[in-house]
């Protein structure tokens, strides 16, 4: 009523000043009658300078007549612009506070949707499972102990988790921060969540899918596995959601950028409890890119399979074996053993279970397909006879006779596991002639020999010694020993007798059965050294394809396309006449390469080893099988290997005979 009381008078005032004005000046009031005018104006004239026409002077006030309706209105505008001003900030002022405080905009991040993962005929090798998180928006955590005491209260009985670890879920440290409280729930979970978290302030339920993997065999190591995302992961990606999961292992963590989707955004207005009242405004979210790789479901599960059945035949422990496509480079397929399912890591799996994979000293968690080292035996010889042929320390038609079966040097002697009689390149290779290769390598009779640092330096320029780039991490580089490293390592000299071992494989070399395997096909494709890889190609969510997405270089020219078919003539006489005989039945032609490496005298334990490549006339496919522990690789690697080509070639299923040669 004051307020009210004031602006009358001053509304008064106004009025009154401008008509005194008008009557000092004798201009025009909208309220004066016409006629008066005439009087005003004599006046004028009689003080006006006689230069100035009385046109000109009427002209000018009936100028000024005009404006004086436009500052009074213009006054009343102020004053009741003033009036609703004062009105809200005096006599509503706490009440529209109270409405900004409770109702305000946020903008939320939308997940996006995981790329998925198919195998090279577009079978789907993983897929999103509908799951739901619960965050909390550190914005809406209060701010004393005692209120933060009851939130803790109020979630841990929404939520039946514990006080102490909702307390640590929170991190009243950093309020800033969004929380996630809970993960991996069912529909029916999040509803009931949902429902028991309504008056609680902050609580949003989110919809964030289980990544769940396919039931083919040997999948672990290769597609790998998600995992949340850690404080570490946040700091560095602001774009990622504490409900996000990214790649932890293999393909997952190495594609993770192009799995990852872009998340959209929506802008809401919430009330004082955060409950979203109405969208303001939204962005949909990018769902991620997927993966084609080159593996074969079908061939993965033979591998697999076969591989699992050796193994328990033999009593061994463990294994693995690579199919790759010698054109190209990609894997066809990839098992190691023992291995794991990789659903144990999603969010809803099994913790017990996911505790014994990790401590099983069998070592599960390894892929001992790339980061497995062993000796490689007899495996090695075709591409040590391949260093000798071109290092011209003997040509394909060069003879040796190794009729005595052994080699002795002052008190040590050097055995064949049988005798051979005479024999050249190709008979060697057939035949896994020890003493020929000890010659090749070492020298005897007339060969002289390759010496130690040539045959290490071509070793190396086949790939071994060194990782092969494949795309998913976790890769041994295996050992390639030399003279200068075993002074290093060892503090002791190299013998003849170290020279020999590295030309059957034994002794210090080291391999992984991806490098020998990539070995074979660089023999299969006439000299190729090729940049192992699963990935085929990466599409986006519509089906174009991404483009520049990984590179994979490739070596040409080895070795000359002659000696590489002496190599290749021999591992098929291996087949027909030789050590794999088990493969002449065979309506594919094979060429292949038996090995049986020793690697615990005292036990005389010896790993059971095998490389294939085929069709021989026009090779696409190298195989790679290793048992570790498990004896002659005639008898229990091949029949793996068989298996493997037998489903590449949609062949049925062979008896396997077996040879008790090597």
């Amino acid at each position: 009523m004051r307020l009210k009381k004031v602006l009358s008078v001053l509304w008064q005032r106004i009025v009154n000043r401008s008509a005194m004005r008008a009557s000092d000046s004798g201009l025009f009031d909208p309220f004066t009658p016409i006629g008066k005018l005439k009087k005003v104006e004599v006046e004028y004239q009689a003080s006006y300078p006689l230069t100035e026409s009385k046109d000109t002077f009427e002209t000018e006030i009936k100028t000024k007549r005009h404006f004086y309706p436009l500052k009074i209105l213009l006054g009343v505008i102020i004053l009741i612009v003033s009036f609703r001003l004062m009105t809200l900030q005096i006599t509503q002022g706490q009440e529209n506070y109270s409405l900004a405080e409770g109702n305000r905009l946020e903008t939320r991040l939308i997940p996006a949707a995981r790329g998925l993962i198919y195998d090279r005929h577009g079978r789907p090798l993983v897929s999103n499972e509908p799951r739901f998180s619960v965050l909390f928006y550190g914005a809406d955590l209060p701010e004393t102990a005692a209120e933060i005491d009851q939130l803790v209260g109020q979630l841990a009985s929404a939520l039946n988790i514990e006080e102490a670890e909702l307390r640590r879920r929170l991190s009243p440290d950093k309020p800033q921060n969004t929380s996630l409280l809970a993960e991996g729930l069912s529909r029916e979970q999040a509803l009931s969540a949902e429902i028991k978290t309504l008056s609680i302030k902050g609580v949003e339920i989110v919809k964030a899918p289980s990544r769940r993997y396919s039931d083919v065999l040997g999948l672990g190591h290769i597609l790998g596995y998600v995992g949340k995302v850690s404080p570490e992961d946040l700091a560095v990606r602001p774009d990622l959601l504490p409900s996000d999961v990214i790649g932890k292992s293999a393909l997952e963590k190495t594609y993770d950028e192009y799995l990852q989707g872009i998340p959209g955004r929506e802008t809401l207005e919430v009330d004082s409890k955060g409950r979203a009242i109405r969208v303001v405004g939204s962005q949909p979210p990018i769902p991620g890119n997927s993966l084609i790789l080159g593996l074969d479901a079908d061939l993965q599960t033979a591998a697999a399979s076969s591989l699992r059945e050796s193994i328990k035949q033999t009593q061994a422990i463990s294994g693995a074996a690579v199919a790759l496509d010698i054109r190209t480079g990609e894997v066809l397929a990839m098992v190691s053993e023992p291995g794991f399912d990789n659903n144990l890591f999603s969010a809803d799996g099994d913790r017990s279970q996911r505790q014994q994979v990790l401590v099983d000293s069998n070592a599960p968690l390894i892929n001992r397909a790339i980061a497995g080292q062993y000796p490689s035996g007899s495996t090695i010889k075709p591409v040590v006879a391949l260093a000798a042929l071109e290092n011209a320390v003997v040509k394909p038609e060069t003879r040796l006779d190794t009729s005595e079966g052994k080699i002795t040097i002052g008190q040590w002697t050097f055995p064949d596991w049988k005798i051979h009689g005479s024999a050249d390149v190709v008979q060697a290779i057939a035949e896994s002639n020890n003493i020929f290769f000890y010659a090749l390598g070492g020298g005897y009779k007339h060969i002289t020999g390759l010496g130690a640092e040539k045959l290490a330096s071509f070793l190396k320029r086949f790939g071994f010694g060194q990782t092969t780039g494949i795309d998913i991490p976790g890769e041994a580089q295996g050992l390639v020993p030399t003279p200068e490293w075993k002074k290093r390592v060892k503090g002791e000299a190299w013998y003849i007798g170290d020279t020999y071992n590295l030309s059957i494989g034994q002794g210090d070399l080291l391999i992984t059965p991806l490098q020998l395997t990539r070995a074979t096909s660089v023999i299969a494709n006439g000299g190729n050294l090729l940049t192992p890889r699963f990935l085929n190609r990466v599409i986006s969510h519509t089906g174009a394809i991404i483009e520049g997405v990984g590179q994979y270089p490739t070596v040409g020219d080895v070795a000359s396309s002659s000696h590489l078919a002496v190599v290749r003539e021999g591992m098929r006489r291996a087949v027909t006449t030789g050590s794999a005989r088990s493969f002449a039945s065979l309506p594919v032609e094979i060429a292949a390469k038996t090995g049986t490496a020793q690697f615990d005298k005292a036990k005389e334990k010896t790993h059971s080893w095998f490389t294939a490549f085929a069709p021989y006339s026009s090779p696409e496919i190298a195989v790679t099988v290793i048992v570790e522990g498990g004896g002659e690789g005639f008898a229990v690697a091949a029949p793996v290997a068989k298996n493997i080509l037998e489903q590449y070639f949609k062949l049925p299923l062979t008896p396997i005979a077996i040879n008790p040669e090597d």
